[in-house]
């Protein structure tokens, strides 16, 4: 039997879209040039006092459940760690109102319009789903109101679909594609991809596309950007074998996996059925705690790159986060936990700043080029395009079994810098990006 390897990249990026491609990423430069910030007709300050409420964006019933009590659980206790336990700011207690999308984008645009209309609703967080966090964008434009992106990974939230109301501190599908790019070319010459058929799936499969070709690689079917050397399936797919078989026929050495969800213990032991792994090595990611226990048993040895893991960061914040989830849920905390809790840090420090102040006009000065400390580390948010530069991991499989997720080995700790993707703005807003 032939020996594989299995190289992970976290798959919960997202949207279809021209991505530029992501050759070497560059420094970010010291000084940025000044944003415009948008006009926003004055309104009163906040009274103290005045309850704070933020909305939550999540999915507990769709396509994406798995996530969503994770952002849930990590917004929750970001909050309680950044403010203390005391759950206010700046003397206004914090009320957060959860709403649960499904990942359906209209769903998630009708929602955001009545948290912010009918509940009074300052600020909103979330999803889930690159999807609706898309379309939420334009919600949240048209309100004034600051959207800041988590889980979500598309790198058209924060590029071609920019602006100046929407942050995120989720990491984009370009920042996994750079952190696994050299290592994926040293898998082989000759790739082919499989993505969900959604905008998580096509953003990563573009990103992955483009740093591939970079890096001298050639896809053998569909080598266009357009196809991004793809076989996109739908995401509700639970028979994979007409797709698998597809990747079988394309004669590739390497199979870069993009997957997210339910589907994902399925899709593997389908490939394993099928006999994949003896016949192409196989890039995938380290996903979350009950996937790798349920689904990588043939995977030790693979060596990948994730978001987060709960073994990973050595800080103080994660110390706590680690032992504040264990005494709450009985449990670790999970993959997207920690950008849950920094999207809570991200929103309290920014509140600390203006007083007490959600709108607009006073926190996207205090948000654009922020630095904070959170679970994984230093989170810079880039000014010009508002790109959540932290911390990346690759890391080597050990042991799926481990009943206390001590998955990993710690391969090498990725710096804010280091994985920093391209600004990819377009249109109006192309002039942000730094001149070469």
């Amino acid at each position: 039997m032939k020996c594989y390897r299995l190289v992970g990249w976290m798959v919960l990026l997202l949207l279809a879209g021209a991505c530029a491609a992501p050759a070497v990423p560059s420094p970010t430069p010291t000084v940025a040039p000044a944003p415009a910030t948008p006009t926003v007709a004055p309104t009163p300050s906040p009274t103290p006092g005045k309850p704070l409420k933020i909305g939550l964006l999540t999915d507990r019933s769709g396509s994406l459940a798995l996530y969503g009590p994770m952002l849930e659980n990590g917004f929750m206790l970001g909050l309680e760690y950044a403010t203390g336990g005391t759950m206010e700011v700046a003397g206004r207690p914090i009320q957060v109102i959860v709403r649960d999308n499904a990942s359906d984008p209209e769903k998630g645009v009708a929602q955001a319009r009545e948290l912010i209309e009918a509940e009074g609703v300052e600020i909103l967080v979330g999803a889930p789903s690159s999807g609706v966090t898309l379309a939420v964008q334009k919600v949240a434009e048209e309100h004034k109101v600051i959207l800041i992106a988590e889980p979500a990974a598309s790198p058209d939230i924060t590029g071609k679909n920019f602006n100046p109301y929407t942050f995120r501190t989720s990491r984009t599908s370009v920042q996994d594609a750079l952190t696994m790019g050299k290592a994926l070319i040293e898998m082989g010459k000759t790739f082919v991809q499989i993505a969900p058929d959604y905008a998580f799936g096509h953003g990563s499969a573009r990103a992955f596309y483009n740093v591939v070709k970079s890096l001298g690689g050639r896809f053998t079917i569909n080598d266009t950007p357009e196809g991004a050397g793809t076989i996109f399936i739908p995401l509700e797919t639970t028979d994979f074998t007409p797709y698998l078989q597809r990747v079988l026929d394309a004669n590739a050495e390497v199979l870069i996996v993009t997957w997210a969800g339910a589907g994902f213990v399925p899709l593997f032991q389908q490939m394993q059925d099928l006999g994949i792994f003896q016949k192409m090595t196989v890039a995938t990611g380290m996903g979350d705690n009950q996937s790798i226990a349920s689904g990588y048993a043939s995977a030790v040895g693979a060596v990948g790159v994730s978001v987060y893991h709960y073994t990973l960061p050595k800080n103080p914040v994660n110390d706590w986060l680690v032992k504040r989830h264990q005494e709450k849920f009985g449990t670790p905390p999970d993959l997207f936990t920690a950008g849950g809790m920094a999207a809570a840090i991200m929103v309290v420090e920014g509140l600390k700043k203006t007083n007490g102040d959600a709108r607009a006009e006073a926190l996207i000065p205090v948000f654009e080029g922020m630095t904070f400390q959170g679970p994984k580390g230093t989170y810079i948010i880039r000014p010009y395009d508002h790109v959540a530069l932290q911390p990346m991991y690759l890391v080597r499989l050990k042991d799926p079994k481990d009943p206390q997720f001590r998955f990993f080995e710690l391969i090498k700790e990725f710096s804010p810098e280091e994985t920093a993707p391209p600004c990819m703005l377009e249109g109006p807003y192309q002039e942000r990006c730094p001149k070469p």
